[in-house]
């Protein structure tokens, strides 16, 4: 048995993210909560996966696929589940205040976040 203890890696006025897990076949999880009208987001990642499991509120995302193009917005509730692939610019705007988790395929390394802003 593991217990795994979370830390607080950011706070500010949109709300709080704690990282919950940074081991197993997923390297990091964090417990993400945000307010109503504000966005996360707003990149890509060129090696990294996400997994985002809401918990409650409710959140739009857009995503624009960089190789194809193709472009699509979803709506996600509390029980929704996606998965944002590498190379996949995403946008989440929150409807409500929610809470959710992620799984991050990769460890963040300060050095090298792996967190790119569209140049388009």
């Amino acid at each position: 048995m593991k217990i795994l203890n979370s830390k607080r890696v950011s706070s500010d006025d949109r709300g709080v993210i704690d990282v919950v897990c940074e081991d197993g076949p997923w390297e990091r999880m964090n417990h993400i909560r945000t307010k109503k009208g504000f966005i996360r987001g707003d990149h890509y990642h060129q090696l990294n996966s996400e997994l985002h499991y809401v918990l409650n509120g409710s959140l739009e995302l857009y995503v624009r696929d960089l190789r194809t193009g193709e472009e699509a917005t979803y709506q996600f509730i509390g029980g929704d589940c996606f998965i944002v692939e590498p190379h996949e610019f995403h946008t989440l705007r929150h409807l409500e205040d929610s809470e959710y988790m992620v799984l991050f395929s990769r460890r963040f390394d300060s050095e090298n976040p792996d967190v790119h802003k569209d140049e388009t």
